[in-house]
């Protein structure tokens, strides 16, 4: 039986990412011109133009101070240790501050491929992106935080997980059931 191809959120499921996000929303909304209330679709709009380069510089810079004070939760390593099958991040984050956490962390050379919102601007062209690079992709398992997330790419006809730390899910009892 195939392995599976493990796909993880970063902020909530990897580590906290302890960042002012109402400062952040300000900030973009200045440059924007008018009130930003979420993020994933405002880079979904902007995704490849200036406006979109210029936020993800802004909050890049947020995301490194918050990247250099936090760490993995705990069950983060056991779980990338136990797991025998690939594993990518897709993530809404920079892939500056997501290649500087895992590296700092000592957890890079557990993970096949980092996916920022620098190349994708959203989670659905990273999973398809990823669809596109592993041959069976009927194995490939979503892990995000984010229920939107989960809709949006289950709609790609793979496995998604909505996981809630709040609620006690542990990465890795949840990889030891895959």
């Amino acid at each position: 039986m195939p392995k599976p191809i493990l796909v993880l959120d970063f902020d909530g499921v990897i580590t906290n990412l302890d960042v002012d996000w109402n400062l952040v929303y300000n900030k973009v909304s200045d440059l924007a011109g008018y009130q930003v209330r979420g993020l994933i679709p405002f880079w979904e709009k902007y995704f490849g133009t200036e406006l979109f380069r210029l936020c993800n510089k802004i909050i890049e810079d947020y995301e490194l101070k918050a990247i250099s004070r936090c760490r993995p939760f705990e069950d983060v390593k056991p779980a990338f240790e136990f797991f025998e099958g690939t594993i990518y991040v897709a993530s809404m984050q920079s892939q500056k501050a997501l290649e500087e956490f895992f590296v700092t962390n000592g957890l890079r050379q557990h993970l096949k491929e980092i996916l920022g919102r620098d190349d994708f601007g959203t989670k659905p062209r990273q999973i398809q992106y990823i669809m596109n690079k592993e041959k069976d992709h009927r194995h490939i398992v979503l892990v995000d935080d984010m229920q939107e997330n989960v809709d949006v790419c289950g709609r790609l006809n793979i496995r998604t997980i909505l996981f809630d730390r709040m609620r006690g899910d542990n990465l890795y009892e949840l990889v030891k059931r895959l």
